[in-house]
């Protein structure tokens, strides 16, 4: 063991707090451990001094000293700069205009390096499959990134000013790919329900102010596709299309019936309506992935200019995707038909039970190292 590299990897989280592994390389983690979100109260002297204080202490208990540390590699909700500073970090405020590699590397003489974790998820994808992919994870939104056959991230969203113009579709797929309205209103038809109320329900869901719900850009004519396309959008397509009817609460004991209002829980109960073959959880996954097939077809049409093949692996990662049974099919379906031969996939990551952005991490610490070696 004293003799493998070391790699330290950071999943810096909006929630819980930050995760810490020990790697000998992106495939064997061999260490880990938490710095719950209470322990540095959004300080950010505080947050990198319990952080530099619970990485030695894991290399110290796992028999190495922070001398055998070759990188550091962090995963991080946000947007960064090109110099690795926070421009826009996420729910983590404490942490704009930040340079948390830098920190870390003055205190721990060790090198670091920082990516989205969305980015980052890619990586840990690639580190498996070693191919050109897509990578999109679903939660509170849809991140994603596309990956080369050398693992680099391609046209990250580095320095970004306000423009969603200058965004790459497959960077941020939820937040600058758009959907067209009148499109949606006649797909949800199709499946007897109402664009109109799912709109409605997202303004009121998000307090929208002057209660118009608009796409990249403010256009007035189109809408993002993580409004729909996310966890929270799954269940207000659910709610869009089950309408006042409440012939679904059946099937549901009276837990889960309290459950369907909360996004992070009630995505598994749809799923066990569509495995059960409730109608309007049905017509809800294939509403969703009929809609996910436009927005994939909408980003392949923007990226095949820049080299994008339609026959590259889409893996997919994050809770919503665990309903891919039930919304695979109208999707894959329909981007067969236009030509795309891209497949929908699992996670590779998550199939084998790891965290994406830990294991990405870790590979961007060794790409790090990598190159800090070769520069030397």
């Amino acid at each position: 063991m004293n003799g493998e590299p070391l790699y330290v990897a950071i999943d810096v989280g909006a929630g819980f707090g930050a995760k810490i592994g020990l790697f000998s390389n992106p495939a064997n983690q061999f260490g880990e451990d938490l710095l719950p979100r209470e322990e540095f109260a959004d300080d950010i002297d505080q947050f990198v001094a319990r952080l530099v204080e619970k990485i030695k202490q894991l290399v110290r208990q796992s028999g190495r000293r922070m001398t055998d540390a070759r990188a550091i590699g962090i995963a991080s909700p946000g947007l960064f700069r090109s110099d690795g500073s926070y421009l826009l970090a996420a729910n983590l405020t404490f942490l704009n205009d930040q340079n948390l590699p830098e920190r870390l590397a003055a205190a721990t003489g060790v090198p670091a390096a920082i990516e989205n974790d969305a980015n980052a998820g890619g990586l840990a994808e690639w580190s498996v499959l070693r191919t050109d992919l897509l990578y999109w994870v679903f939660g509170g939104g849809w991140g994603g990134a596309w990956i080369d056959k050398e693992g680099r991230v391609k046209f990250p969203a580095l320095d970004w000013d306000g423009d969603d113009r200058k965004l790459h579709y497959t960077n941020e797929p939820g937040y600058a790919t758009p959907l067209d309205k009148l499109k949606l209103k006649t797909l949800f038809y199709q499946y007897g329900a109402s664009f109109d109320r799912f709109e409605q329900i997202v303004v009121e869901d998000l307090a929208i102010p002057n209660g118009r719900l608009t796409g990249p850009g403010d256009d007035v004519n189109t809408i993002r596709a993580e409004m729909i396309l996310s966890g929270p959008g799954r269940c207000r397509l659910f709610r869009a299309v089950v309408g006042d009817d409440d012939f679904h609460t059946r099937f549901l004991y009276i837990r889960e019936k309290k459950q369907m209002s909360d996004p992070s829980i009630a995505g598994k109960h749809i799923s066990k309506l569509s495995s059960m073959r409730v109608e309007p959880a049905v017509n809800t996954d294939r509403l969703f992935g009929r809609i996910l097939a436009e927005a994939t077809l909408t980003i392949f049409k923007q990226a095949r200019k820049d080299g994008l093949r339609e026959d590259l692996p889409i893996c997919l990662g994050g809770k919503p995707s665990y309903a891919l049974p039930y919304f695979g099919p109208s999707a894959q379906s329909r981007i067969g038909a236009a030509g795309v031969m891209s497949y929908l996939r699992p996670s590779v990551i998550d199939e084998r039970g790891f965290n994406a952005n830990l294991v990405g991490a870790a590979v961007l610490a060794e790409q790090t190292a990598t190159r800090q070696a070769a520069a030397s």
